[in-house]
């Protein structure tokens, strides 16, 4: 294992990327998920309470502001849309004691006095519990919100930077929660969003392909912030993470294959015609990827998560419309993921962290909350005994769970 010198010191931060039924895109046909629990508080809070007793530094909501859409109607066979995710957090402060609760909200779409007031209340209210994803929103949102046309990049983050000043201007205002103020979480990965982490994040979400593009993520975002006056160990930087854990090499090829399986090839075909903009209701899956076809409407309609030219990168030359959705499926987290016995995926988690690729890992689960408990039960363990996590909570906030000074104020 090739160690970095500016590597982060030993013990992982994890937060759970709460996600309804779970991240598996057909987690709600899983025999054991009850679809109708998630929209009940006890769901949440039986998966927070699990989380907690893993030590976990926090369970963290999406703001989800367009509902998927597939050929003008609503993506049903995978809607994972949460509920208001403020909401939820503010439910959990009083169904929880310990764990750090984060919701994403939009500076693009909620005024700097809204933004404000809600999270320091919950902030208060939780005992200095709170964190805000400060996310800009992708463009399926204008819609939703009477505007149509979603701003730039560029206009969206410099709204964003003065979103950021008046809210940290009101928060020190008014009487500080027991942590200062919440605690920021930042999502971006564009040349905006990492000026934007740089000078405000504290806790950054982020994707990687490999170790590699970790090391050099974090290495460079450290530079930044060091240039704009910031500790760099006042950044955390956490790539999201889907494990699949069982408890041998054999049984982890049985739970892939009955996840795979979960997948339906309605749902599947659905996902095509979602990301490409394009009806495969009847296109078979032995024949070649209609590339030319989806070309001229492949950006007619706004999609959840950014533009589609980057999936047309992805369709290799020659191949069918089932291999490459084979393909698909198997990745549509988006994010890092690792199958393997509890040992497996603690030695996975071990490299990067000490490889310098990481400071932890936003989790997301295939269910919820059967394989939490799973890794909460046999991966955390092996992670405390070799001295990579903590045992029990240092304190009582947010803060001090991921180690980051309280806010000077002026």
């Amino acid at each position: 294992m090739s160690l970095d010198p500016d590597a982060p010191g030993a013990e992982l931060h994890l937060g759970l990327w709460m996600l309804t039924t779970g991240g598996h895109v057909a987690s709600w046909l899983h025999p054991e998920t009850r679809p109708k629990d998630s929209l009940t508080l006890e769901h949440y809070a039986h998966a927070a309470r699990v989380a907690a007793r893993g030590k976990f530094d926090m369970v963290f909501f999406e703001d989800t502001l367009a509902a998927r859409e597939r050929n003008g109607g609503i993506f049903g066979e995978a809607s994972i849309n949460s509920l208001d995710p403020l909401v939820q957090i503010a439910a959990l402060a009083g169904a929880t004691s310990d764990i750090g609760l984060a919701a994403s909200f939009s500076t693009t779409y909620h005024p700097p006095r809204v933004l404000a007031d809600k999270f320091a209340a919950v902030d208060r209210l939780s005992g200095g519990r709170a964190g805000w994803n400060m996310v800009t929103s992708g463009s399926a949102a204008g819609r939703n919100f009477g505007s149509g046309k979603h701003p730039e990049h560029a206009v969206r983050y410099s709204q964003a930077h003065e979103a950021l000043d008046e809210v940290k201007a009101l928060w020190a205002a008014a009487p500080p929660s027991p942590q200062g103020h919440p605690v920021l979480i930042q999502a971006g990965m564009s040349q905006w969003g990492l000026d934007f982490a740089s000078a405000h994040g504290e806790a950054i979400f982020a994707g990687f392909k490999d170790l590699a593009g970790g090391q050099a993520f974090r290495a460079n975002l450290r530079r930044l912030a060091m240039d704009k006056g910031r500790s760099p160990d006042a950044l955390k930087v956490l790539p999201g993470l889907m494990p699949l854990v069982a408890s041998t090499e054999a049984e982890v090829k049985q739970k892939r294959d009955f996840y795979r399986d979960l997948t339906h090839p309605a749902l599947v075909r659905g996902l095509l015609g979602e990301r490409f903009n394009y009806d495969f209701t009847d296109y078979p899956f032995d024949k070649p990827f209609p590339v030319e076809d989806i070309l001229p409407t492949l950006e007619d309609r706004p999609m959840i998560g950014g533009d589609r030219a980057r999936f047309v990168k992805e369709i290799r030359e020659g191949e069918t419309v089932g291999a490459y959705a084979a393909r698909m499926a198997d990745k549509l987290s988006g994010h890092l993921t690792i199958e393997g016995t509890p040992e497996q995926v603690a030695d996975f988690m071990q490299e990067w962290l000490q490889g310098g690729g990481c400071d932890g890992f936003v989790m997301q689960t295939l269910q919820m909350p059967v394989e939490l408990e799973i890794f909460v039960e046999q991966v955390v363990p092996i992670l405390q005994r070799r001295g990579l996590f903590r045992r029990d909570y240092a304190g009582d906030s947010f803060r001090s769970h991921l180690g980051l000074p309280t806010p000077v104020r002026a």
